[in-house]
């Protein structure tokens, strides 16, 4: 009885203090400091809890003092909430502790890079080249069928409207049956190379050529589009569709790094958008963050083809999914102004018919090229050694985004 009246104390303490510091995460971002920790966020999807917690998690204000330990503080209180409710007897506390390294599954935020033999493990063993985005990719195309003769491609502005009063599962049906028949920016059907020179684990030293979608996948044409989130069950089907998977979390690590336009994350949360919770999947929040990224491209000067990044989280292929299979793993939005960072670490609280106007999906051609042998990228997120080229988490037996 005692701990419980000391845990209440602490926690009412900490409310107070938050309260003071409270911020919306759009403000966190417009203020941060080259210092700063990169933003996670981070919610529990306990299935016995969810609806307490999440009811819980709304009341939480954000502050910059609290941001590093946030996803730490919302699993604590996970388990002291299945401690009351159902009797728990014991938390263990040293899952909470920040620990330096991965000791199981997916970790919360950017994995550390895997050691490398004959190097200090602290040492950059990655060479990312930006290549020539307009000459590395002769003959490197999506095939997607062209619009009917005589008939033209459905825009960005007329799908969104015929999709406005749709249920999320129908509207992705809609997208999903657009894409497939092409209706999509020529743009984006020409794929961009990504190369990447690493010293791996065995000593050698290997360049791998990968291609991507200088994009993310939108449904228009070339004057209107929008770029389309979509659940890991829709986006799955197009990808295999055009014979791609969806990056890992190093591929977009290395896709940022390479990208020639570099955007900064414009999160739709805090004063701005009053009610954002409850309008994040909606039709008017996807047209609205298109708008404030073609805004933001103008202002770059950047021009659609060329390779682009920063401007939406991406739904990514990882071993999470193996003992998750029904969540969706999202990552991403680098920031320039907190030197690339991503906010969005490892994201796997929402479930996988999940999607918001923040995700995005790009595209990765199966075919690569390692020390110039063309290879399928499945067989090379298979292999043991190899795949330190493509991933942070270790081979990849299942390179799908759902299961």
């Amino acid at each position: 009885m005692l701990f419980r009246v000391r845990f209440f104390l602490v926690l009412a303490l900490f409310f107070t203090g938050s309260c003071l510091l409270a911020q919306s995460l759009e403000e966190v971002i417009d203020n941060s400091q080259p210092d700063d920790r990169p933003v996670i966020q981070q919610l529990s999807d306990a299935e016995k809890v969810a609806g307490l917690v999440q009811s819980f998690v709304a009341m939480i204000p954000v502050s910059t003092g609290g941001l590093p330990v946030f996803d730490r503080l919302l699993a604590f209180l996970k388990k002291v909430f299945e401690h009351l409710a159902f009797r728990v007897k014991e938390i263990n506390m040293d899952e909470f502790r920040q620990k330096t390294a991965p000791t199981g599954g997916v970790a919360q935020g950017p994995l550390p890079k895997p050691a490398v033999e004959g190097t200090d493990s602290g040492s950059e063993a990655d060479v990312a080249t930006d290549t020539d985005a307009g000459n590395a990719q002769t003959g490197a195309e999506i095939k997607a069928p062209e619009p009917a003769a005589g008939s033209q491609a459905l825009s960005g502005s007329e799908f969104m409207r015929q999709t406005e009063k749709m249920t999320p599962a129908q509207r992705e049906e809609a997208t999903l049956r657009a894409i497939l028949a092409g209706n999509m920016p020529a743009f984006l059907k020409k794929l961009q190379t990504v190369e990447v020179t690493k010293k791996l684990s065995d000593g050698r030293v290997a360049t791998i050529k990968y291609r991507v979608m200088p994009d993310y996948l939108a449904v228009g044409n070339d004057q209107d589009y929008v770029r389309m989130p979509m659940s890991p069950l829709t986006a799955q089907k197009i990808a295999e569709h055009f014979g791609c998977i969806l990056p890992t979390t190093k591929m977009v690590d290395d896709i940022y790094l390479q990208a020639r336009t570099k955007l900064l994350p414009q999160p739709m949360s805090g004063g701005k958008y009053p009610n954002w919770q409850s309008r994040m999947m909606k039709n008017e929040f996807y047209s609205e963050h298109q708008r404030l990224v073609e805004s933001q491209c103008r202002q770059r000067g950047h021009t659609d083809g060329v390779l682009v990044a920063g401007h939406k989280k991406d739904v990514v292929i990882s071993n999470y999914l193996n003992s998750r299979p029904k969540n969706v793993v999202i990552y991403g939005w680098h920031d320039a102004r907190n030197n690339g960072k991503p906010i969005q670490g490892y994201g796997w609280s929402h479930e996988n018919t999940y999607a918001d106007y923040s995700h995005g999906i790009r595209l990765v051609s199966n075919r690569v090229q390692v020390d110039g042998k063309d290879m399928d990228i499945k067989e090379v997120l298979a292999d043991k050694v190899l795949s330190e080229l493509l991933s942070k988490e270790g081979p990849m037996k299942d390179t799908r985004a759902c299961r």
